[in-house]
């Protein structure tokens, strides 16, 4: 299959520092407090008390896209990241807003619509959008990281 989307992993880089970009992101969007903000963590991105997401970049429509998903519900082995159960009803729970609010300002991901995904089950795939939806891409992710090539999407 063709890659229509140029997707790659997205590994955080060092610099510029998620903690400072969500602050300076804040002050940019008129956010008062921030309570949670994203760090770059084994390659990931860690984010509420979960384990570090999984990043994986792409276009379409001319819009970077960053698609997250929880390596437990890939089945990838991510050293170090810890072996628990993800909480109940994650997605749902997530500050979404407040994940993808320095995402959005990070220079490799200049204004990218970032995309949560849950995997409950084999071939359905939860998914919560800070912006506009990309199930064509968000299927194409899902189709590299897992042997399952059709999905059931629910937001």
């Amino acid at each position: 299959m063709p890659d229509l989307f140029g997707l790659r992993p997205w590994i955080p880089p060092a610099k510029p520092d998620l903690a400072r970009l969500a602050m300076e992101a804040a002050d940019a969007e008129g956010v008062v407090s921030l309570v949670a903000w994203p760090e770059a963590d084994k390659g990931g991105v860690r984010f509420g008390g979960l384990p570090p997401f999984l990043a994986w970049r792409g276009v379409a429509a001319g819009r970077v896209h960053l698609v997250l998903l929880q390596p437990r519900e890939v089945g990838a082995l991510v050293p170090g990241a810890r072996t628990a159960p993800l909480p109940p009803r994650w997605l749902v729970a997530l500050d979404l807003e407040a994940l993808a609010r320095p995402l959005r300002h990070h220079p490799d991901l200049r204004g990218c619509v970032v995309h949560a995904v849950s995997l409950p089950t084999s071939g359905e795939a939860h998914v919560r959008s800070a912006g506009p939806s990309a199930p064509t891409l968000i299927a194409a992710v899902l189709d590299r990281v897992s042997g399952v090539k059709i999905w059931s999407f629910s937001d």
